[in-house]
Order: structure tokens, then sequence, then C-alpha cells
């Protein structure tokens, strides 16, 4: 009797046994973990611990670096004879943007020919001075002469030399109008037989670099204590939805536009492959700093909001997807300060965070 409740007693302890097993193993499969497969389709972020800072939102306009900005007039009067440009086409420094005919050119051109003869007798003469010289038959002080004049007239034609060269003067009394520096024509104010003037105040040709471009931001009256030089900035364009660009304020201009009664900031950036077209409107996002407040920082789009709280999905050190909630202090477009529930160096799920969170859920 004894030996029988023996067996039946360690019979039950072993179905227990094995139905607990199946239990732990039931609830483990429920565990996710960020595997290779995850990490293809989500992206990382870590809790750091920083200033907070509130985001000011400023209008903002693209224009042109005026340090790349080259203004093209015309040396001499004349007719425009050809154009080999058009108005948004990229030149390089020394190509030719227009051909203009005139008769200032063709005084230079006649001028370097009378130059060319004078020189010509002036060579002759001195040979002629120097052999009668050697013959006794003339002076010291007319060799002298003579070598005076060739060099008088070798000044002249070197002088001729360097305008023909400076202002890309031709020998059929035209001129060629060259770009001073490499860049875009973003002003063409001249057309083929356009008749112009040496002393017109309009330039025929403006170029400028679209290498570094000036963004320009206007600041309320109200917001003018809440920036400053150094500041980090975020700038968003109707143009690429899905691109920011970041730089920070360069200068500030200490004075306000009589008319919209704004300030103007100022923000340098590099223009990778063009991008940002001079005329384009801009959002200006300001990081302003709050003094002497730091918290836990994380991106807003790792955050989800569910029936009134908030939760983010948090990895373990061993890889363990887990949810968590927490506590926001301040939410901005770009960032989350978060009052409780993560702590420093905690590593999070940032993009396609509410995905994992409905599989944990």
């Amino acid at each position: 009797m004894s030996k029988n409740f023996i067996a039946l007693t360690l019979l039950l302890l072993w179905l227990v046994s094995c139905r607990n097993t199946t239990v732990e193993q039931t609830e483990e499969s429920k565990h996710l973990f960020l595997n290779d497969s995850l990490k293809t389709i989500v992206s990382l972020d870590m809790a750091i611990m920083t200033k907070v800072s509130n985001e000011l939102i400023l209008n903002g306009r693209v224009t042109f670096n005026p340090e790349k900005v080259a203004h093209v007039y015309p040396i001499f009067g004349g007719t425009i004879t050809d154009i080999n440009i058009e108005l948004g086409d990229y030149v390089r420094k020394g190509d030719v943007l227009a051909v203009i005919r005139s008769s200032e050119v063709a005084d230079y051109d006649k001028q370097k020919k009378e130059v060319a003869q004078q020189l010509v007798i002036a060579r002759r003469n001195l040979e002629a001075t120097e052999d009668m010289f050697r013959s006794g038959m003339s002076s010291e002080r007319d060799l002298l002469q003579a070598r005076q004049s060739l060099l008088e007239i070798e000044a002249e034609q070197k002088r001729l030399d360097e305008i023909y060269s400076i202002y890309s003067l031709t020998n059929n009394s035209t001129y060629q109008v060259k770009s001073p520096v490499s860049g875009f024509v973003v002003s063409k104010n001249v057309n083929s037989n356009m008749q112009i003037r040496s002393d017109q105040s309009d330039e025929i040709f403006t170029i400028s670099g679209l290498d570094d471009v000036w963004i320009m931001a206007d600041v309320y009256e109200g917001d003018i204590s809440k920036v400053k030089e150094g500041a980090s900035v975020r700038i968003t364009t109707l143009a690429y939805d899905d691109k920011e660009f970041f730089g920070e304020i360069d200068k500030v201009y200490n004075m306000l536009n009589d008319a919209s009664k704004t300030m103007n900031v100022r923000v340098k950036l590099k223009n990778d492959n063009y991008m940002l077209k001079p005329g384009m409107f801009t959002n200006v996002y300001v990081q302003c700093k709050v003094e002497g407040q730091t918290m836990l920082r994380i991106n807003s789009h790792a955050v989800i909001f569910e029936d009134g709280k908030n939760y983010i999905v948090r990895v373990s050190k061993d890889g363990l997807l887990e949810m968590k909630e927490i506590s926001v202090f301040k939410q901005t477009e770009k960032y989350c300060y978060i009052d409780s529930g993560l702590e420093e160096g905690n590593i999070i799920i940032d993009n396609n965070a509410l995905l994992i969170y409905n599989a944990l859920k």
C-alpha cells in the first residue's frame, strides 16, 4: 500500500513539473528580442541628459551669398553681336558670356597698328644710329635718343597688350565679356543686337556661386531675447518634405525693419548638390535653451501615445524588447523631454516604434 502511494505521488510531481515547463516555454515564446531581422526595419536611440530647449519657429528664405556674387558691367559701349549663355546656366571662370562690337575697341585697334608700325621704324632708326655712331658720324646723344624713343614705343605697345588682355579685346573691333567667377547666371539683362553704353548703371549679367547660401530669418520683437549667435537651428523647406538642414545662427542684425518690425538673423549653409535655390521659403527652428534645467531627451517620434498615457519600447542589455510607460515633461516637433520612466543611457526603439509596440501587446 505504501509503495503504491509513493509511486502515485512521484507520478503527480512529474506531471506538475511537465506542466510548469510548458507554461514557462509558452510565456517565453511571447517575449520579443531585437534580432537581426528587426534591426533591418527599426532604428535605435539613446536617452541622453541635456539642457531643456524650446524650439522657436521663424520664417526664412534662401538668398545668395553676397561674397560669392559678381556683377558684370560693360567696359565699352557698343552692340551685342553674340550671347553664349541663358539665365540659369552654369559657367566657369573665364567662359565667354557675350561678344560686343564697339567703336572704342576700333580706336584701340588703330592705336595698336600705329604702334606696331612705329616700333618697326624705331628699331631701324636705332640700328642706323648705332652704325653711324660706330663710324663717327653720329654722337652719343643721338644714340641715347634713338634708344629712348624705342623704349617709349615698346612701353606703349606693352600698355596696349595689357588692355587687350584685361578687357579680352580682339582684332576685329569686338571684345568678349567673360565670367569673372564660376557660378550660375542669376541675372541677364541683354539680348542680341542690343545697344549698350559703358556708363549704364545696370549690370548686364550677375553670376553667383551656389556652393554656399544664406538663410535669412525674421524674428519678431517679442522673440528677440530668445535668439543668440551660435544657437543651433534646423531648417525645412516645402520642396523637400523629408529633408532637414542643420546649422547655427552666425549673425544677428541688431536693428528692426521699419516696415515689418522684425529683426533678421543669418544662417550660412553648405549647399550640397545645389538643393537650396535662392528665393525658397523655409521654416527655421531655433533651439532656445532654458537656463539651469537639464532632463533626459529622446526623439519625439519614439513616443507612443495611447489611452492618455505615453509609452516607449525599451531594449534591455540582453536585447529583450519591453513596453515602458514614461512621463513627458515637454515635447517639441523634434525632441521629447522625459520626467520619469527612463534612465540615462537607456536604448529605445526610434523608427517603427509603433510597429513593435503593437506586436508586444
